[in-house]
């Protein structure tokens, strides 16, 4: 495999209100990291469900630093 990704799933969004400001805040808890490997960004996404969000980071080929929110692709249906 070429790419090492971090891989964390994102939960639901929890709305909260600062005591501070009184404004409101959104938090999103985040599940712990895995390593997956892949070919491509596009052959991680086919790997992961289509119905959750995950926070991903890798290197680019340029070594580049690359930090995602994204979803999983939707599997096709004959």
């Amino acid at each position: 495999m070429r790419y090492k990704y971090k891989v964390r799933e994102l939960g639901p969004e929890i709305p909260s209100i600062n005591e501070e400001t009184g404004g409101t805040e959104v938090h999103v808890n985040v599940g712990e990291a895995k390593e997956m490997e892949a070919m491509s960004l596009k052959k991680l996404r086919r790997k992961l469900d289509h119905k959750k969000e995950y926070h991903i980071e890798y290197r680019n080929k340029k070594n580049n630093f690359v930090s995602a929110t994204i979803s999983g692709i939707e599997p096709k249906w004959k």
